[in-house]
């Protein structure tokens, strides 16, 4: 039988392919994100040694509970024990699991487990960040070469592109923070070999016995199935996966030079795009919502609203919604949207906060800052107590002194901004006065508000919730 350090002189895969990041591997903090199942005590025990070799400088351990199976206290205990054996430290990190909006059934609640569990590690390597400077922390989870066969197939099954057929990245960016998956070319009975010569007890957990999940019939009954056959089915579906994977490394290239712009933004500049043959219009999309974070809509359906674009007059808005959000034109720039921006509700700016939560759809902050001749109009004063509130088209702010007022309506077509997002432009009202309107990132300021050169003065900033972080 394995020991612990069994197969520890296997490279783990990396960005420069020998490992951690290049630059002081020895410098990383490794968060292991443990189920307490085998497969997390294998990668724990395969970690501790690499640790002891002196590759990774520190090696800690989180547990989240999702609190739905009646022994899941029991199950973190387990973590614990299995995180004190290799002198690690150890959290319990707790939430609480919500169906999906629109979901029903068992798909649901484990996609809303998986979304609960990822944000409550992001908060982990958060503080992690913060707490250790010296150290960079990496997350890291145990999935094997068996779970990037089943990932391949069950991408297979959706129908789903180049980019599903890849399956896991060893690597991910998380928020700027990296995802290691060190062990996607490790089989599972090697994991397994390690997690029993430690002496140590593991967590099963039922659920994954339940034929109910698409997942656990690929265990199961698929791969079993294809492994009598060819017994090298799983290193055949990851060389498939790795080849697909440089391709649409390639695809993200060409569509990078299609854009000219930063692909990081929901927002898209569509005239470098707007002459291209279809087929890249389609491939610059998807790899931009791939970007974003977003699932990309079936290509047929892209497909036909691309022609949509394509043939609708320049004052149309082409729509297309499908479960990753919406995708809009206005004028030439392409729009992603999660979600509609919510109405503005009138409400107080409380005394003291620097911050006021969900303001139409966004939050807002306002700090103090030094105006100057450039920067006055965008700049704000104001003596009196903040109400937000909606603003209507009609109404009228003047930009500078010896001007009409300007018609609000006329503002945002001005400043391009889109009609769905006017409802959730913020009016700030100083003693019953409108005193500016804030939409997105444009702030017009009326001049009996603004500041002059070197006056003490508010700088807003909209911060939108639905605004991807991946």
């Amino acid at each position: 039988m394995n020991s612990p350090n069994a197969e520890s002189d296997r490279e783990p895969s990396g960005p420069d392919g020998s490992g951690l990041p290049a630059t002081a591997p020895t410098r990383f903090h490794l968060l292991l994100a443990s189920s307490g199942g085998r497969d997390s005590l294998g990668a724990l025990a395969r970690l501790a040694a690499w640790r002891e070799q002196g590759r990774v400088a520190r090696l800690s351990v989180v547990h989240v509970d999702h609190g739905i199976h009646p022994d899941s206290a029991a199950w973190g205990e387990v973590a614990r024990q299995q995180a004190d054996a290799h002198g690690c430290s150890f959290e319990v990190r707790r939430v609480t699991v919500r169906p999906l909006r629109g979901g029903a059934g068992r798909g649901s609640i484990e996609a809303a487990a998986r979304e609960a569990r990822y944000r409550a590690l992001d908060e982990a390597l958060a503080e992690a960040a913060e707490a250790d400077l010296a150290h960079p922390p990496v997350l890291v989870t145990a999935h094997h070469a068996e779970d990037q066969a089943e990932t391949v197939l069950l991408a297979l099954m959706r129908a789903s592109g180049g980019q599903g057929l890849s399956g896991m990245q060893a690597w991910r960016d998380r928020n700027g923070r990296p995802h290691w998956r060190p062990f996607l070319e490790t089989p599972r009975r090697e994991l397994e070999a390690v997690a029993r010569a430690t002496g140590l007890g593991w967590v099963d957990d039922p659920a994954n016995d339940e034929p109910g999940f698409a997942r656990n019939h690929l265990r199961q009954q698929v791969l079993p199935g294809l492994q009598a056959f060819w017994p090298d089915a799983v290193g055949r579906i990851r060389t498939s996966a790795q080849r697909l994977s440089m391709e649409q490394q390639l695809l993200a290239e060409l569509a990078e030079m299609d854009a000219t712009q930063s692909l990081d933004r929901p927002t898209l500049d569509w005239r470098p795009a707007s002459g291209l043959a279809p087929l890249r219009q389609c491939n610059l999309l998807r790899q931009w919502l791939s970007r974003l974070g977003c699932l990309p809509p079936p290509p047929e359906r892209l497909n036909e609203w691309l022609a949509q674009v394509r043939s609708a007059a320049a004052d149309r808005q082409p729509l297309l919604e499908w479960p990753g959000g919406q995708l809009r034109r206005y004028r030439e720039r392409i729009h992603w949207l999660a979600e509609l921006p919510e109405p503005t509700q009138a409400m107080p700016w409380p005394d003291g906060q620097d911050c006021v939560e969900r303001a139409g759809g966004i939050d807002l902050c306002r700090r103090r800052v030094r105006a100057d001749a450039q920067t006055a109009t965008r700049r704000l004063i104001t003596s009196g107590d903040w109400w937000l509130r909606p603003v209507g088209g009609s109404e009228r702010l003047r930009p500078a002194a010896g001007r009409p007022g300007v018609p609000i309506k006329h503002w945002f077509q001005d400043r391009g901004i889109p009609p769905w997002e006017r409802p959730a432009a913020v009016g700030i009202e100083v003693d019953g006065r409108l005193a500016a309107v804030l939409a997105g990132e444009e702030l017009l300021v009326d001049v009996d508000f603004q500041p002059t050169d070197g006056e003490s003065a508010w700088q807003l900033v909209s911060v939108r919730p639905c605004d991807p972080a991946r």
